[in-house]
C-alpha cells in the first residue's frame, strides 16, 4: 500500500512538473546576462538587458551598459640627484549604451519562445587623456586632451528562447540594421605649461557607416520574476 502511495506521489509530481509553467506571463519581467562557453572569458556581463511582458506575446526590452575605466603609467622616476620628479600618463574612459525595443512572442512549444522585434541603439563615450611633463623649478606640467564618441544604431532582431527549468532559460539573437559612429572634436588644454595655447581639433577622428547582418557571439542567459 505504501509503495501504491509513494508510486502515485511520484506520478503527480512528474505530471505538475510537465505542465509547469515556463514560459513569461503578462506582468513578468525578465533580466539577462551573457555569457561564451568557448571564449576565453565564459561568463561576461557586456551590460544587463531588462524585459517587460505585458502580455504572453508582448515584451518591452531595455539592455544598458555602463562603464568606466582607468589607467596610470609612470613614464619617469623621482630622481633628486638629478632633479627629476615622477610623471605619469593617464587615461580615463567612460561608457554608457542604452538599447531600448519590443518583441513580439509567437506560440513555439512550452519550452520555446521564438520573437521578432526592433532595438534602437544609443551610446556615448568620453575619454580623458592627462600626459606630464617636467617644468623649470622641478614642477610638473601636463597635456591634457578630452575626446569621445557617439553611435547610433536601428535593428530588426529575430531570436528565441530555450527554458531549460522552469522561469530560467538560455537563448540567442540575430539581427539586421544599421549602425553609425562618430568620433566627437577633440579638445587639448594645458595645466602648468608656459606659453602653451588651448585648442580644438577634429584632426584623425572617424565617422562610420554599416548597414547589414549582424550576429551576437554569446549566449543568453535568463530568468524570470
Amino acid at each position: 500500500m505504501k509503495r501504491a502511495i509513494l508510486l502515485a506521489s511520484c506520478i503527480s509530481l512528474v505530471a505538475v512538473a510537465a505542465h509547469a509553467q515556463h514560459k513569461p506571463a503578462s506582468g513578468e519581467r525578465t533580466l539577462e546576462v551573457n555569457f561564451a562557453p568557448l571564449g576565453g572569458t565564459p561568463v561576461s556581463i557586456g551590460g544587463i538587458k531588462y524585459r517587460s511582458f505585458s502580455s504572453e506575446t508582448s515584451a518591452f526590452r531595455l539592455g544598458l551598459f555602463l562603464g568606466y575605466g582607468s589607467t596610470s603609467t609612470v613614464t619617469q622616476d623621482e630622481d633628486s640627484d638629478n632633479d627629476a620628479v615622477e610623471l605619469k600618463d593617464k587615461k580615463s574612459t567612460f561608457n554608457i549604451s542604452l538599447q531600448p525595443g519590443i518583441e513580439k512572442h509567437f506560440a513555439g512549444t512550452d519550452r520555446l519562445s521564438p520573437y521578432i522585434g526592433g532595438v534602437l541603439s544609443i551610446g556615448y563615450g568620453m575619454t580623458n587623456e592627462r600626459e606630464e611633463v617636467q617644468v623649470p623649478d622641478e614642477e610638473v606640467g601636463a597635456t591634457i586632451t578630452k575626446g569621445g564618441s557617439l553611435d547610433l544604431g536601428l535593428n530588426a532582431i529575430a531570436g528565441f528562447d530555450f527554458y531549460v527549468a522552469e522561469k530560467l532559460y538560455l537563448g540567442t539573437e540575430i539581427g539586421f540594421g544599421l549602425a553609425m559612429h562618430s568620433d566627437l572634436k577633440k579638445k587639448v588644454t594645458y595645466d602648468n605649461i608656459e606659453g602653451a595655447e588651448d585648442s580644438e581639433s577634429k584632426v584623425n577622428n572617424k565617422s562610420t557607416f554599416n548597414l547589414g547582418p549582424n550576429v551576437v557571439g554569446q549566449l543568453r542567459l535568463g530568468w524570470v520574476f
